[in-house]
């Protein structure tokens, strides 16, 4: 399914034709979306994506992320066992990640360049402002099954085109009176699944991703724990709700920026 030629896939040819100052500013990205996430967890793709747009274009963007979220989710996915309880738990909302990831994928290798950035901009902005608002709702044990396909389904549409799917899924499992532990696991468990099923599509999509590409974003994990630990010793001197808010009014701001910048108003 992978080739694995430097030659081919999206990421290679692309960082291959960056200028230095541009790699910089990918390599900046990455540590800042792990400096954010050592303070406030917020997770690294929020932080992230608006940067990378500077630089990629959204689809090499999503994809550059997409093992990162994974190898960072895997340990919180398998601790504490208890895997085909907690799976059995989250199926609806698992169901729907799957097939999202795959309309996802089909709908932004099928969008024009400036209109996939303007997407992501727009989704972000949503994300932003979910988490802002921090939506607290209470869910029928009824419909839990039915609303949770269908925003696992809505969150796998924002990881394909903005690699943002946290805030619909936290706001389902919260729903769903799931916190602690129970939270982490259950909500590392869907990511897993969803990237899994992104890096499939894109690999399924012909000539749009390689094993190669699957190296590079692997290695794009590095600057994420780098700056993961740079923030360790400062990590509780800082009020941790206060950096959160700024932290959103930021990728507000640059979710704005991608969107005017698409040309697409």
């Amino acid at each position: 399914m992978f080739d694995f030629s430097l030659s081919q896939g999206m990421l290679a040819p692309t960082l291959h034709g960056l200028s230095p100052y541009a790699l910089l500013g990918v390599i900046a990205a990455l540590v800042l979306g792990g400096m954010v996430k050592g303070i406030v967890s917020i997770g690294v793709p929020l932080v992230a994506m608006p940067i990378l747009g500077q630089f990629l274009p959204i689809k090499q963007a999503v994809l550059l992320l997409s093992m990162p979220i994974i190898l960072g989710n895997i340990p919180q996915a398998f601790e504490g066992g208890q895997m085909r309880e907690t799976v059995r738990r989250i199926a609806a909302p698992l169901v729907g990640t799957v097939l999202g990831n795959i309309v996802g994928v089909m709908v932004l290798i099928s969008l024009a360049p400036h209109r996939a950035q303007a997407a992501a901009g727009v989704l972000l902005i949503i994300a932003s402002v979910l988490l802002l608002a921090s939506p607290r709702l209470t869910m029928p044990p009824a419909w839990a099954k039915p609303i949770g396909f269908v925003l696992g389904f809505g969150a796998a549409l924002m990881e394909s085109i903005a690699s943002i799917p946290g805030p619909l899924l936290a706001m389902y499992l919260i729903a769903s009176g799931v916190t602690g532990k129970a939270f982490t696991k259950q909500i590392a468990i869907i990511l897993v699944v969803s990237i899994i099923t992104l890096i499939a599509a894109f690999g399924g999509s012909g000539h749009h991703a390689s094993g190669t590409d699957l190296l590079i974003s692997a290695a794009a994990s590095i600057p994420v724990v780098i700056g993961i630990l740079l923030v360790r010793p400062v990590r509780n001197r800082l009020p941790p709700t206060a950096f959160r808010m700024v932290v959103l009014v930021f990728v507000l701001v640059a979710a704005a920026q991608m969107v005017w910048k698409s040309g697409v108003l």
